[in-house]
């Protein structure tokens, strides 16, 4: 499956563009603030529904503009997918597959993968573990259908079980029923990630012995458990 072309109007610093693209390697060339990266920036959109800079929606679209759309074909062996994002500013994201509007923007994700590779990468190694585990989240939710639901369901628990704390309520019962859901669906996480970790572990030494002259194998028992852990 590849993106065979883009099409932009007013996102970020773009106020239109039409691109077609190879089925193999496209490089994007061009002076520094050109748009570059906002054009990556436009593909990861068309995989996740959303920036992976910026998640909020109105400020991608270009100043002084009350719109942004983004739209593109995908095509695999057998078919081409159109997809269509847009957003006018003080209503809601329009997602569209072959024109048919998504009533859950979740719904779309994994159906065209993508892996965002930026500088920002070294902050993997540089901070700490819910960065990697943000990481992991979303790229295991690209495979994974059960775990993103699982995923949204955990945080939408931990926001009302938070806002429930907050109001200095006495409901201990609801309370109780917000944290036994939670448990349940951390369980379900934590083990997807185990897994997930069990299986990128020797892949991980493999190319790094490969690099390193096949020195020994990096030790990522503490930084698995880091990733691991629900929040």
């Amino acid at each position: 499956m590849y993106l065979s072309n883009l099409s932009l109007l007013n996102f970020k610093n773009i106020s239109q563009a039409d691109l077609e693209l190879s089925n193999r390697v496209n490089c994007f060339l061009g002076d520094n603030g050109q748009g570059k990266t906002n054009l990556l920036d436009a593909i990861y959109h068309l995989s996740y529904t959303k920036s992976f800079f910026n998640s909020i929606d109105s400020q991608n679209v270009m100043f002084d503009e009350s719109l942004y759309v983004i739209q593109g074909a995908v095509k695999n062996e057998q078919e081409e997918y159109k997809l269509y994002c847009g957003l006018k500013k003080g209503e809601k994201k329009i997602f569209k597959k072959n024109k048919k509007i998504y009533k859950k923007l979740a719904d779309h994700i994994g159906f065209f993968p993508v892996v965002m590779i930026t500088p920002y990468d070294i902050n993997l190694i540089l901070e700490g573990g819910e960065t990697r585990r943000r990481f992991f989240d979303a790229l295991i939710a690209q495979f994974d259908k059960n775990y993103l639901f699982e995923l949204l369901q955990y945080n939408k628990l931990l926001k009302q079980r938070n806002a429930l704390l907050k109001t200095n309520s006495n409901s201990v019962d609801l309370l109780e029923v917000y944290e036994d859901q939670m448990i349940e669906k951390a369980q379900s996480i934590h083990e997807s990630r185990k897994n997930f970790i069990d299986e990128f572990i020797p892949i991980f030494n493999k190319f790094y012995q490969d690099i390193s002259s096949n020195k020994e194998s990096v030790d990522l028992d503490y930084t698995s458990r880091l990733c691991m852990k629900i929040r």
